[in-house]
């Protein structure tokens, strides 16, 4: 690390101011690792046993498959659960005189990404599949929460994924330290002040590019097609551009209420840390 930032800090000031924290980062990462693979190779002996005891119990039918075979659910599950790479799951089977089953492997990760995929398709970013009167009032309240965060942490918070229900929000966000009861006092206190000034949302179609340049955020690793529907929560009496002073411009696809207004009091229930550098709040609407 300490090359590359000293190579790099004429163009990227940043690498060599935050060097200590990047060193902390990877040193934090590479200690995640080590636990990571004691659990993986923990579950594959239990696997191995497991095996040698069924085979035993076979024996008598010289079932010489089962001998063979580390199973391929199992193997899923290290990767997709401990990040344990299938090499690794092949190279400690063959030590052991096991094959992987691969296919079994292949079926398994073809049903979590299905899985996947249909959980994908109740995220905001690409519309809800709930119109309900709640759900679209906790949806447009993430829209002022994801800028409440970005004007009192700072605006490198990104977006990295949600989750609505009629009852709560669950909104994750990029950020390393837990927030302070006075940051989230702000940041509801923010929202609330969006919402009781009444703003209009209103909705454009445009392509993505002339969405960015406008400022709109875009969920990061989603794929949009050439034209995208865009959310403005505008002040009308503030004109910019011919639709309103923006507080919030957003890549979404709806749907939302007509005026902030309608959301009622935005209040925060907790806050939680998912993963190194990622948090989580989840709020309602009283």
């Amino acid at each position: 690390v300490p090359v590359v930032a000293d190579m790099y800090q004429n163009d990227y000031a940043n690498v060599k101011q935050n060097e200590k924290n990047i060193v902390q980062a990877f040193h934090d990462e590479e200690e995640k690792f080590r636990k990571t693979l004691g659990r993986g190779l923990k579950i594959a002996l239990a696997e191995q046993v497991k095996i040698d005891v069924q085979v035993k119990v076979k024996v008598a039918q010289a079932n010489e498959d089962l001998r063979k075979k580390f199973s391929g659910k199992v193997a899923f599950d290290l990767y997709q659960t401990y990040g344990f790479p299938i090499e690794m799951t092949i190279e400690i089977a063959k030590e052991k005189g096991m094959e992987v089953d691969l296919a079994g492997f292949e079926k398994a990760k073809r049903e979590h990404q299905e899985l996947s995929r249909r959980g994908a398709q109740q995220k905001f970013a690409g519309g809800l599949l709930d119109h309900s009167e709640k759900t679209t009032r906790l949806h447009t309240a993430t829209h002022l929460l994801h800028e409440a965060l970005r004007r009192v942490l700072g605006p490198q918070v990104k977006q990295a994924g949600s989750n609505i229900t009629p009852e709560r929000l669950r909104f994750d966000f990029t950020h390393q330290d837990k927030l302070s009861e006075e940051e989230l006092q702000k940041i509801a206190k923010l929202v609330n002040e969006i919402v009781q000034k009444n703003l209009l949302v209103v909705q454009e179609t445009m392509s993505l590019d002339k969405a960015k340049k406008q400022g709109a955020l875009a969920l990061f690793g989603q794929k949009y097609g050439e034209k995208v529907k865009v959310y403005k929560i505008v002040d009308p009496s503030l004109p910019a551009g011919g639709s309103g002073q923006a507080y919030s411009i957003e890549v979404c696809g709806g749907p939302h209420v007509v005026k902030t207004g309608e959301l009622g009091k935005f209040r925060i229930l907790k806050q939680e840390n998912i993963g190194k550098g990622i948090r989580r709040i989840r709020a309602v609407l009283e």
